[in-house]
């Protein structure tokens, strides 16, 4: 699952777990195990064009997503800032090892970790308009999300 689709779903779980950050920290992280068993994109890693493809897709991609990081926390209200960010950062966590293996040639998490992460991955080279359709959804949850808890946090306690 392309990152860029982890940051917005942590945007979502953000708003619905505004005042438990460390929960939300913690959600992001099972939703981004949830998220990479669906059907999704990938490419063959293990040739040199599929591993300069995937390089290429990964640029772009961590561009985009640390601009929606930037525009998802940016967007959120101050009081569930903290919780977005927490969960953005959960989700987002274990693909975290990429750039760190790919720039420092470090792993980053224990082999565990490694390999249940890569054993629950669910994706294919024509996977690519199912990874757009899941940012699309996402985009459009997160604006309802965004949305409703400003309305929420607005609305004064009924005594």
């Amino acid at each position: 699952m392309f990152v860029t689709n982890h940051v917005l779903s942590g945007v979502v779980i953000g708003q619905l777990l505004a005042r438990q950050p460390v929960t939300a920290f913690a959600v992001g992280v099972a939703s981004h195990l949830v998220l990479d068993a669906v059907p999704h994109w990938g490419c063959e890693t293990y040739t040199p064009e599929g591993s300069a493809r995937f390089l290429r897709a990964a640029r772009v991609d961590g561009f985009v997503g640390l601009g929606t990081m930037a525009l998802g926390v940016g967007c959120v209200s101050s009081g569930s800032r903290l919780a977005t960010v927490a969960a953005v950062a959960g989700a987002v966590l274990l693909d975290v090892d990429k750039p760190v293996k790919h720039f420092f040639d470090l792993e980053l998490f224990p082999r565990f970790v490694n390999r249940v992460h890569g054993r629950i991955q669910n994706d294919s080279p024509d996977g690519f308009g199912r990874e757009l359709a899941w940012g699309l959804a996402f985009v459009g949850m997160d604006a309802t999300a965004v949305n409703l808890r400003r309305r929420f946090e607005r609305t004064p306690p009924t005594p």
